[in-house]
């Protein structure tokens, strides 16, 4: 196997993601008390690190078992009652999913759409909170993983500020790689799973909770809730514990990949994917395969691209049979139309220079 791709860096899928050296060698970690010392040092640790992560001060970061996607549902029931109206920013897939997750749950959704390839605008999230009114929740996709495109965060999220509306973020494809600055944007929970850029296994869903949507789950009974339940799980995080039986295994991974971000700087963790973001989409430019998404929207942990020869599949079977090398397909209405690459998580220029040889001696073929 080429040394560029070894140890797992053959995956260039947007998650799950390589494992970090750090993370293996946590993961047969013999199991422990649930409640003692070593859970409760590693889950303190955990949660300072994870704050600096998110950017909060004033914030909780809390761990269930589950992937990304159980966050949509944990937020909603947590912030929102049936009937309730949202506004959701739909750019493409994921956005769709948290929107079809917020109807499933009998909430008055309202999508604001883009064309795939494009970004909300805060203009347009303007319009529709105005068009609507008493708008109770913004549900915001910050990373589309299906398209390659980060969505302005900020801007967006200072348009549902305006409105009083509280600020659901799923950052499954950013948080851990891209800024988020949960306090300085006033965001309310900001969910992702450590199976992307965080270095783990799928496993546990991350939630980083504002004060505001820890009072709110409190008073809100709109829904039954148990596993879900915030305030339960915020008087168990205070004491570095989970309330049941927690899953020791990703929790002590999470802590190593934790403390990998600390040692190289988590300023320079962001830094450096926004460096191998750009160095893909310079290289993808080079070898003459367009990047989908619009330029002032693509973003530095997927990117997504027209598949060459018209079948994602084909082309994805084309890149794994001459190389090893796993890119993605694309998803919904693109699934056979769109192959993405992941350049998040452990990653750096090898197994990106590797890459991009498969894909142009694949266009080429």
């Amino acid at each position: 196997m080429d040394s560029r791709i070894d140890r797992g860096r053959w995956l260039r899928i947007p998650g799950p993601t390589p494992l970090h050296p750090d993370v293996v060698k946590a993961l047969p970690h013999e199991m422990v008390a649930h409640r003692g010392p070593m859970v409760i040092e590693a889950m303190a640790r955990i949660q300072e690190s994870a704050k600096k992560v998110h950017g909060t001060t004033s914030g909780r970061v809390i761990l269930w078992a589950g992937t990304g996607t159980a966050g949509f549902e944990a937020s909603i029931v947590n912030l929102c009652a049936p009937g309730d109206k949202v506004v959701v920013t739909a750019a493409g897939d994921f956005g769709d999913r948290f929107a079809q997750t917020a109807e499933a749950l009998r909430l008055d959704v309202h999508r604001v759409k883009a064309e795939w390839g494009d970004a909300v605008t805060p203009d347009q999230l303007d319009a529709a909170i105005r068009e609507h009114g008493d708008v109770k929740a913004v549900m915001i996709t910050h990373n589309e993983t299906s398209t390659g495109v980060t969505q302005p965060l900020k801007d967006l999220a200072a348009v549902a500020k305006q409105h009083g509306a509280l600020v659901l973020v799923d950052a499954v494809s950013s948080a851990g790689a891209l800024p988020i600055d949960m306090d300085e944007n006033g965001l309310d929970w900001v969910l992702s799973g450590v199976q992307k850029a965080w270095m783990c296994p799928p496993g546990l869903m991350v939630s980083a909770v504002s004060e505001l949507a820890i009072e709110t789950a409190r008073k809100n009974d709109g829904f039954p809730r148990v596993i879900w339940d915030l305030p339960t799980m915020v008087a168990h995080s205070e004491k570095n514990v989970h309330p049941t039986t927690g899953p020791l295994t990703a929790i002590f991974a999470l802590d190593a990949a934790l403390q990998a971000m600390e040692r190289e700087g988590i300023e320079n963790v962001f830094e450096r994917h926004r460096r191998l973001g750009a160095y893909f989409r310079e290289g993808m430019e080079r070898i003459g395969v367009p990047v989908f998404a619009k330029p002032e929207y693509q973003s530095n942990t997927v990117t997504a691209f027209m598949a060459p020869g018209g079948s994602a599949s084909a082309f994805q079977a084309k890149v794994r049979e001459a190389t090893g090398i796993e890119i993605a397909v694309g998803q919904g209405a693109y699934a056979d139309k769109l192959n993405r690459v992941g350049t998040m998580g452990w990653v750096d220029t090898p197994e990106l220079d590797a890459t991009l040889e498969a894909i142009e001696a694949a266009a080429k073929a």
